[in-house]
């Protein structure tokens, strides 16, 4: 590779993609790497210290690491005068902060990585501008301390789709890769003797080591920034590492042949790092982004999504044997199939614009494009520089003050009953307004005797001195403009980190955590649920169900002709409302802003399983849009993950006919005779998430754990769910031979509950409609 040394001064715009640090022998390197609008770069910071705070009285023992100690002009949350130490290393960091752990003397801020604190405090948000010195180091362009400012850039994506196949041991058979951006890149890496078979870019190796050879070397002219797959960290990615060990090969796939970390954490799974690419499991992804789906295997969501499954099917026995087959007999048959799941994957991430959705999270919070489930984190990246300005610093979170958590939103109980013409009020974004009406978040409750305002729980808020008010205001102008837009990516991120911020401030993982912010938020939500309540009801309104920020309104027998018109009169009664309350009580403007979000023209709220009240976060309805009606059905077994597509299809139907006034006797007693005749054997099937080994379950061993002690277990790559059905012997996987269905069971545990909760509206049971049909035989 080329490399030109000589340096010229340059201004590049571009997006971060991975930052780190480092001790030398001597200093402390921070290393930045991109994509911007020549291409790769690189960022060397050296002139940027690791530091933390003392309280000014503090006094640290001596020893033999250097540091600077320099007065600034910041107090800590109690209000004390606080030092800065600075230090070469952040090794020379890590000594004295335990030093002074040791001896009883409290830091700050002791935890922050100082990569990013470099960011945040430089208001960096992903788009950089970068100006100094430049050399062109082949393709990538190498800044040694230029200075970085905050900027608006769209960056263009090199995406590589990976996917490996294996043996049923531990045999390396190929890698695909399958990448889209400045060029369409397609690969197969083989092991076998045949020869490459250009036109389906199929390439032979003789062994594993000389394929992992070939793969690593040829990676770098990839030069993917972004590397994605499905599972593809927790499986392909660690099945590589492990095969690379072996061979004593370097794992060196990130920018400039670093090496490739692999961790895993409880909050996010297994994560990979390398400098210079992100890497993007599709799966959690999903999860993160709020998509939903039956279940995440790649045949099911390539099917919802693309209308197009994968080559061979995800039944493991027959998936294990069939790969196996193809590697003997038809090494271009596995070819196809293991290129086909990387273009899958690829296919998936654009059909849903997941990197759009990623990047638009990653700009507006400020964390790398694979951190954006750390809600913590990004609190963090936003409020830490800017209470620097406001003249605080924060404290470590292991020294956050533990209490009792907050008490949730109100909940009224509800009117059991199938009840018609039912409109849903839905306050619009609730704790975000309860937050800018009140003025909510750390620094406005340390100032509270600046202009103080009162909240409804009676927590003292300033009027003066604040920060999360004004930034939640300008994403909700932001999230607006990309509504009116059609932009669902940006809105959607915009929404994610909004509702964050409460979840923040209530939790004792937060170096901002104080009780008062949570009771203050959910206090107010209550207060405010419980008075568009009040005056739903002097306005003469049967409310029938309140759940945190939605009310469930009975319309009176007039309203009925136009049910939008209602809603939207309604909603802005109970705004205009509380604009008048707020100010009257609070002398603040009221943010709060409720709205009708729908209308059921039949609606049904079940009994509590013991049967005594009101089943709270559970009903259904027949849900009127555009005209049309749809069934919705919310916390009933129909969307729930751990019943079987036996009791959701019977659920559903069941619910059309109740809510059309069809025969629903009829339907009951035919549905159980189909279980009986074989109809539905295909649908039997229970689906759990094991979240350990089956064998460290020693009391109580439910029965998704008593099928999965059937199949063997791989501690390498443990299964993480299983699919099995209850037969005459008790609960079988799948895999294993399962024709002995125990129909009793299914008709007891999956339809008689559903049945019951619907015939009881009718002063009737199950087992009398069913018995009714065994006593008519004598």
């Amino acid at each position: 590779m080329k490399i030109t040394l000589e340096r010229l001064m340059r201004r590049e715009n571009g997006f971060i993609l991975t930052s780190s640090w480092e001790d030398t022998e001597t200093n402390h390197l921070l290393k930045i790497f991109g994509t911007g609008k020549s291409g790769p770069f690189e960022v060397h910071i050296t002139n940027f210290k690791p530091l933390f705070f003392v309280a000014r009285g503090s006094k640290v023992p001596a020893g033999k690491t250097k540091f600077e100690r320099k007065k600034v002009e910041l107090k800590n949350f109690s209000g004390m005068d606080v030092d800065a130490l600075y230090f070469n290393t952040q090794k020379d960091l890590y000594v004295v902060r335990d030093l002074l752990k040791g001896n009883g003397v409290r830091t700050f801020e002791a935890d922050v990585r100082p990569s990013e604190r470099y960011l945040m405090e430089h208001f960096i948000n992903g788009e950089v501008e970068i100006e100094g010195e430049c050399e062109e180091r082949g393709n990538t362009l190498f800044f040694k301390d230029p200075i970085l400012r905050p900027t608006t850039f769209v960056p263009k994506f090199n995406i590589l789709s990976l996917d490996i196949e294996t043996s049923m041991g531990d045999d390396l058979y190929s890698i695909a890769i399958h990448q889209r951006g400045l060029q369409e890149i397609k690969k197969i890496f083989m092991v076998g003797d045949g020869e490459d078979k250009l036109e389906q870019n199929i390439f032979f190796y003789q062994s594993e080591e000389e394929l992992l050879i070939h793969f690593l070397r040829e990676f770098q002219n990839f030069d993917p920034d972004i590397i994605i797959g499905w599972h593809v960290i927790g499986f392909d990615l660690v099945f590589l590492e492990k095969k690379m060990n072996q061979y004593s090969l370097p794992f060196t796939l990130g920018r400039g042949n670093s090496k490739v970390s692999i961790s895993e954490r409880r909050s996010l799974g297994h994560v990979a790092f390398m400098e210079g690419r992100v890497v993007i499991d599709g799966i959690q992804a999903l999860r993160n982004n709020f998509f939903k789906f039956e279940n995440f295997k790649l045949d099911t969501v390539a099917l919802e999504v693309l209308g197009v499954g994968k080559d061979i099917k995800e039944d493991s026995a027959k998936k294990v044997a069939e790969i196996e087959r193809r590697f003997h007999e038809d090494k271009e048959g596995l070819a196809k199939y293991n290129l086909l799941d990387c273009t899958l994957v690829l296919d998936i991430f654009e059909r849903l614009s997941l990197i759009d959705l990623i990047l638009n999270r990653s700009i507006i919070s400020g964390l790398a494009m694979d951190k954006q489930g750390l809600s913590i984190a990004a609190f963090d990246h936003f409020f830490l520089p800017r209470i620097h300005r406001k003249g605080f610093v924060a404290s470590n979170v292991i020294d956050i003050q533990r209490e009792q958590p907050a008490a949730g939103g109100h909940v009224l109980d509800p009117v059991v009953g199938v009840h018609g013409h039912v409109l849903v009020l839905d306050f619009k974004s609730l704790y975000p307004s309860i937050i800018c009406t009140f003025n909510i978040d750390p620094l406005s409750r340390l100032k509270a005797e600046a202009g103080p305002i009162n909240t409804p729980p009676g927590i003292k808020f300033s009027k003066e001195e604040h920060l999360l008010p004004e930034f939640i205001e300008e994403l909700m102008k932001k999230r607006k403009v990309a509504k009116d837009r059609g932009d669902k990516n940006l809105s959607q991120a915009i929404k994610i980190l909004m509702n964050s911020f409460y979840g923040v401030m209530g939790s004792t993982g937060s170096r901002f955590y104080h009780a008062d912010l949570p009771r203050a938020i959910t206090g107010t939500g209550r207060w405010a649920i419980k008075e568009a309540i009040s005056f739903l009801t002097s306005r003469g309104y049967e409310v029938l169900y309140g759940d945190t920020d939605s009310v469930f309104v009975k319309i009176k027998g007039h309203e009925k002709i136009n049910m939008e018109e209602t809603g939207k009169n309604l909603a802005k009664a109970v705004n205009d409302f509380f604009s008048t309350k707020i100010y009257r009580e609070f002398k603040v403007d009221s943010k709060l802003e409720i709205e009708f979000e729908k209308f059921y023209r039949k609606f049904f709220l079940p009994k509590n399983r013991s049967g005594t009240k009101g089943a709270k976060k559970r009903y259904a309805g027949l849900l009127v849009k555009k005209g049309k009606e749809e069934l919705s059905f919310v916390g009933l077994e129909y969307i729930r993950s751990d019943w079987t597509k036996l009791a959701k299809n019977f659920q559903f139907e069941l619910f059309r006919r109740f809510f059309k006034d069809e025969d629903i006797e009829f339907f009951i007693k035919d549905f159980v005779e189909r279980i009986k005749n074989k109809e539905f054997d295909s649908d039997l099937v229970y689906k759990k998430r094991l979240s350990k080994n089956p064998k460290d379950y020693t009391k109580n061993v439910p029965p998704h754990v008593k099928a999965a002690l059937q199949l063997d277990y791989n501690e390498d790559f443990p299964r993480k769910e299983i699919s099995y059905v209850i037969t005459g012997r008790g609960p079988v996987p799948i895999e294993l031979d399962h024709s002995d269905y125990d129909y009793n069971h299914y008709i007891e545990k999956q339809i008689k509950p559903l049945a019951d909760g619907v015939l009881d509206m009718q002063g009737k049971c199950f087992e009398d409609l069913m018995l009714g049909d065994q006593l008519s035989l004598f």
